[in-house]
């Protein structure tokens, strides 16, 4: 470490003789910061800006949608590209998969997984550490210790690795009781009467959805993409990352949708939108590095990860543990009533 000059040109001494000690340990301290801030913006630039979408808290630093703003109309009324394509499904287990590219106003962008679930072949459920004891797992270890046929981020996480950064609860089981107030999308399932919808997602535009809340067994919230009526909620531009998100067709069936590569959001909003999905409401549930989906059906076994700016040059990692995980979980066929038998 370098020792502090005896003295200034005036000739008043640079350290105190009696604190030689402590002004190097401040100069060692500063030349290593500022080592940290300048590897810090290289690696930033390096990455091209596609930081994953982290939650830091409760003033996290995630790009602000546009429902903040004067709301924008999304692609589905001014543009039709893409909506004539046939998506080819595969049908296994109750559910329905595809891997496509996301149409984009400039040509086929990156590729999108997605996994169509009708509710009345699933349960939705919530994986949680906070309910146990065990650390966080990976999606793939949530899925084989649930028994779950897809799974996917529940939401984004707080510093404390265990708690959602908005409102999350299950049954009795509680993450967090906090309404975050920007935050405009609640997944919800299991309700208390068989003629609410098994699943969907409740726009916080909706005049009752504190009410209709409280009916639903399991409740989600997170940002929304793209509103009921067709709109995307999200500032054009913004950081560039993967995503994973969460929608709701026209007929009421559940999407788990998830882009590897590094996209913006409001990108991919336009590029869901022009696919032939008959998307309702979607909500954004996890970004970067840490979004994932798992697929568990039949002959199909598929494991997706994010890239995120710590592996841009490889192909993500799907070791991420995970704190909160929504799950699929196929029901059980009810069981065919036995033939009655006649009287003789």
């Amino acid at each position: 470490m370098e020792r502090c000059p005896p003295a200034l040109p005036s000739g008043r001494p640079l350290c105190r003789p009696a604190r030689p000690t402590a002004c190097r340990r401040l100069s060692g301290l500063l030349r290593r910061s500022g080592k940290a801030l300048l590897f810090g913006w290289l690696f930033c630039l390096c990455a091209g800006a596609s930081l994953p979408v982290r939650a830091e808290g409760p003033a996290a630093a995630v790009p602000a949608p546009a429902e903040e703003a004067a709301p924008r109309s999304g692609p589905a009324a001014t543009s039709k590209a893409g909506e004539s394509a046939v998506i080819a499904w595969e049908e296994q287990d109750g559910l329905a998969f595809a891997e496509l590219p996301l149409p984009l106003p400039e040509g086929p962008g990156p590729r999108l997984a997605v996994v169509r679930l009708p509710p009345e072949n699933f349960d939705f459920v919530l994986c949680a550490v906070g309910r146990g004891k065990h650390p966080p797992l990976t999606l793939r270890q949530w899925a084989q210790r649930e028994g779950l046929a897809a799974a996917i981020n529940a939401s984004m996480y707080l510093p404390d690795g265990v708690t959602s950064t908005g409102y999350l609860r299950e049954g009795d089981y509680a993450n967090n009781r906090r309404l975050a107030r920007r935050f405009g999308a609640f997944f919800v399932a299991g309700p208390d009467d068989d003629a609410l919808p098994a699943a969907t997602i409740i726009d916080k535009d909706e005049p009752d959805w504190q009410e209709r809340l409280a009916r639903y067994r399991l409740v989600v919230q997170n940002y929304r993409l793209i509103s009921r009526d067709g709109r995307i909620l999200w500032k054009p531009g913004g950081p560039r990352t993967a995503i994973a998100a969460v929608g709701v067709d026209a007929e009421g069936r559940i999407l788990f949708l998830h882009c590897r590569e590094p996209l913006d959001a409001y990108s991919f909003a336009e590029g869901l939108l022009r696919l032939p999905l008959g998307l309702r409401s979607t909500m954004y549930v996890e970004g970067g590095g840490q979004a994932g989906l798992v697929l568990r059906a039949g002959s199909i076994e598929r494991d997706y990860a994010g890239r995120s700016a710590a592996e841009f040059l490889s192909a993500g990692s799907i070791r991420v543990a995970l704190p909160n995980v929504l799950g699929a979980r196929r029901r059980a066929a009810a069981p065919e009533p036995e033939k009655g038998v006649g009287r003789r």
